[in-house]
């Protein structure tokens, strides 16, 4: 690492709390520091009952629900996430997660020998391991692009894209803010260079929704695939695949049902039987946010990163992954933990250490050669979290 990076002082405070007693409109555990939110999310009370209240209706009349009255519900689902989201409902499919999305264009691909994949070294485990799988099944070439860190700006991720390109490149995944290292890339440049090349992009934007205030179709890409149950609170099991209107022939669910060959919107409107309770519930996720003001949330939760990056760069002496004025970050930070750490053998043994030792839940990342601890913030963190995860991670290496 470049130690021009490294935190020296904290020249920023945290953000004043939109409410007071705000984590009371969650079910958390009071005594665990839950500093997690980008993996799975947390549902506030109001969804959670709203879906046990779903869940009952269904119980009550399935056949009334799902069969007749289907349609529907889903097309009122479906206008709530296009208005939140500024896309036309007949652009987008809802799956379980970004993953099953991703599958299902991976998979409906018509892959040749001759293709190649162009992704990061910052991507998800999920989408790493389809791609690979279906390059051994179809034969077509991964390229690779090392994105080293410290990033000082976005151009760097850029440059290096554009050059990996070649005349055999069919498809660029890029994430829209990366998993283990969370640091916003430039996509809508790299759609653009792709698209000077003839190439098509799939932005992988697990994190998106809720945190960007970012429509799809404004991106310009030819895919994108986000969940709506980690920063839009949704029930797990929310998710959404977006296909540009020239894109949408020839793409299908991962599960081939009932409307097959009835086009995109119609296949994935009947997956199979499988329960809608979750999608549901996504109005509800969505308006819970409104009370507050969604571009105060996402506000709130960028300027508590950007705290957290400079309060544990200092307090640890470590290099920071990005500019420490928050430029590359959303909502959530990766900080490379002190070297000694890895004296723990593993990373999940200090993970597990943190949380039963000292009740603070947040995920560590092995990656490259450094042990990456992700700290998220939504509205119900408190600054004091991380001064006690701080605290924690001194202790444990004392």
């Amino acid at each position: 690492m470049n130690p021009h990076t490294q935190a020296t002082s904290t020249n920023v405070s945290p953000p004043e709390p939109l409410a007071d007693n705000i984590k009371e409109h969650w079910a958390l555990k009071p005594e665990i520091a839950f500093l997690n939110h980008g993996s799975f999310g947390a549902r506030p009370r109001s969804v959670m009952e709203a879906q046990i209240q779903k869940v009952r209706e269904f119980e009550a009349d399935p056949v009334q629900i799902l069969d007749r009255d289907g349609p529907q519900l889903l097309a009122h689902i479906k206008q709530s996430v296009g208005d939140f989201l500024r896309i036309n409902p007949a652009d987008f499919g809802l799956v379980s997660n970004a993953t099953e999305a991703f599958n299902a264009v991976m998979r409906s691909i018509q892959w040749s020998p001759h293709d190649e994949v162009v992704m990061t070294n910052h991507g998800y485990p999920g989408i790493n391991n389809t791609v690979n799988h279906l390059a051994k099944f179809h034969g077509f070439k991964v390229r690779e692009v090392n994105i080293s860190v410290p990033i000082t700006n976005s151009d760097e991720v850029r440059s290096a894209l554009s050059s990996a390109l070649s005349d055999h490149t069919r498809l660029v995944v890029i994430d829209h803010i990366t998993s283990p290292t969370a640091l916003i890339f430039p996509v809508v440049d790299i759609v653009e260079d792709c698209k000077q090349r003839g190439v098509d992009v799939l932005i992988d934007s697990a994190h998106g929704p809720g945190m960007f205030d970012v429509s799809p179709a404004e991106l310009g890409a030819a895919y994108y695939v986000g969940n709506l149950h980690k920063w839009v609170c949704a029930p797990t099991g929310s998710a959404l695949l977006w296909v540009h209107p020239d894109k949408q022939e020839g793409i299908h669910p991962l599960t081939i049902s009932n409307f097959y060959g009835e086009g995109f919107p119609e296949e994935f409107r009947w997956q199979g039987t499988r329960g809608i309770e979750s999608w549901l519930c996504i109005p509800d996720a969505i308006e819970f946010g409104n009370q507050w003001g969604w571009d105060r949330i996402r506000r709130h939760n960028h300027d508590l990163a950007v705290w957290v990056q400079q309060l544990l760069c200092q307090r640890w002496n470590a290099d920071s992954l990005s500019p420490l004025d928050g430029s590359l970050l959303g909502s959530m930070v990766s900080i490379p933990l002190p070297q000694q750490a890895k004296s723990f053998s593993e990373s999940e043994i200090f993970q597990v250490r943190l949380y039963d030792e000292f009740r603070i839940e947040v995920p560590i990342f092995p990656w490259q050669d450094h042990w990456l601890i992700r700290p998220c913030c939504q509205i119900y963190n408190q600054p004091e979290e991380y001064e006690r995860l701080a605290n924690a991670v001194e202790q444990l290496l004392a």
